[in-house]
Parts: C-alpha cells; structure tokens; sequence
C-alpha cells in the first residue's frame, strides 16, 4: 500500500533518460526540415546562446524551446502520442539511466508514493508514465483547439514552476524525496526530506555541493 502522504517527485529530462525530451523528440523527428536546421544554427550561435541563458536566468523563458513548439502547430493530439510512442522505443530505450530506475524502484517498493513531475511535453510524458507504470504525472502541456489539433504553443508550462504546479494540487512539502539533474529544481530539493542529485561528472557534484552546502535535509549523488 501506498504511503499517501509520502511523495517521491521524479524529474525525467536528464534524470531518467540522458535526453532533453522535448527537445530530442522534435530532433528526432524534424532533424531533415529546412526550419530545424535553421533553428539549429541559430542555437550553436554564440550570441543567441548567450541571450538564451540569460533570458532563462531571468525570465525563465527558454527562447528556442518556444520556437520549436512553434513547428508542432497542425499535428493531431493522436499523431504526436503515436509519435512518443514511437520516440520512446526507437531512441529512450537507448538512454535510460539505469541506476536512477533502481533508486524509484527501491522507492516503490517500500510503498512511497511516485511521482513524474517535468517540463518535458504531455504527450511524452504520458507515455514515460504508461511504460514506467507511475500513473501519478505532472508536465508542460500543449494547447489544442476543439478537434485536438496542437496550436503551436503551450497550455501550461511547468519550465521553473514546478513547486506551484505541486502545491496547486494540494501536494505539500516537505515531500519526502526529490531526484533530479536540474539546477532549476533547487526549490524541491531544499523541500525534500531525501534528495538524489544526478550528475554525470566530478565538476557539476562540486556545483551542487555548493548550492546544497546549507540544506538541512539528507542528499545524495548519483553518477550516471
């Protein structure tokens, strides 16, 4: 039985999977179309990089990532589930953490309550939840118009406003895990009573013990 009042927040991009979702998915698919190269030009430019960070720094709005959702207008709700489906068994499979899956399968065993809480897209998030059997999902969320064809943009983002998505939904803190590779989720981890911070080299653990240097509750790292 699951302990209720016991919430395990689950991040998915570089978390569960060494993938940005969202943006792979659309890289996944798009990567031969005239608009994507251009895009991803405009991304390895210095200046835009440099504006883009700042912009996320600041305004938590990441320019290209908005510019890409953009290409996603005109697809049915069925035809982009179909493509995470597709997605996730030709190219997530493949980049799945998998001491990250041992730590929430340890969690679930012990009757902690899971929980999917990412800025990735709807579509792929529901799918993780469907093949990771962990029903309870928070994410971004595409806007459709009354046929269920996308619009270009999202209904609700969850990019830098995870905890208020949380509390909205009468989850509270303190939780009672978080684990994540986000710097964005320092929040949840400053409010989870056992955190996993997951990291892929020595440089970016020596960040997080810098930021995490005075948090009163237990972390930990884990290297994928």
């Amino acid at each position: 039985m699951e302990k209720e009042d016991k919430y395990f927040l689950i991040d998915i991009c570089g978390t569960l999977y060494q993938s940005n979702t969202t943006f792979d998915f659309i890289r996944y698919f798009f990567s031969e179309k005239p608009w994507y190269i251009r895009l991803n030009g405009l991304r390895k430019n210095k200046l835009f990089r440099f504006c883009n960070t700042k912009a996320f720094e600041y305004l938590e709005f990441d320019c290209l990532r908005f510019l890409l959702i953009r290409h996603l207008k005109g697809y049915s709700k069925k035809h982009l589930s179909d493509m995470a489906h597709i997605f996730y068994n030709e190219y997530l499979v493949t980049v799945i953490n998998r001491p990250v899956i041992d730590i929430i399968e340890a969690k679930r065993k012990e009757g902690i309550r899971l929980i999917l809480v990412s800025a990735t897209l709807d579509v792929i998030a529901k799918e993780v939840s469907e093949r990771l059997d962990i029903p309870d999902v928070f994410s971004s969320h595409l806007s459709y118009d009354k046929q269920n064809v996308c619009l270009g943009r999202l209904k609700i983002d969850l990019l830098g406003n995870k905890a208020n998505c949380l509390k909205s939904s009468n989850i509270l803190e303190p939780y009672y895990g978080t684990i994540t590779d986000n710097y964005s989720d320092l929040e949840l981890i400053l409010k989870s009573e056992n955190s996993y911070v997951v990291v892929t080299d020595k440089q970016y653990q020596n960040k997080w013990e810098y930021l995490l240097k005075n948090n009163r509750y237990n972390h930990s790292f884990v290297l994928v």
